[in-house]
């Protein structure tokens, strides 16, 4: 399965960022590519059965300390 993560990963790459920087929109690349970078990172820790924590808490206690 990452195998397959990885593959579908780098022609998703070669397709849309690359295209972005060719027509010169270099903050559309560089925002596409870190999208890019962690998508992939949380769907190759899946593959791999990783735990992926839960970012609620902090979120629900950041909201907290707002109001």
């Amino acid at each position: 399965m990452p195998v397959y993560i990885v593959l579908i990963y780098a022609f998703i790459v070669w397709i849309d960022p690359y295209g972005l920087l060719k027509q010169g929109k270099k903050r559309d690349f560089y925002m596409c590519s870190a999208l890019c970078l962690i998508s992939f990172s949380l769907a190759f820790s899946l593959a791999m059965d990783w735990e992926i924590p839960s970012p609620s808490p902090p979120i629900v206690w950041l909201v907290k300390q707002l109001f």
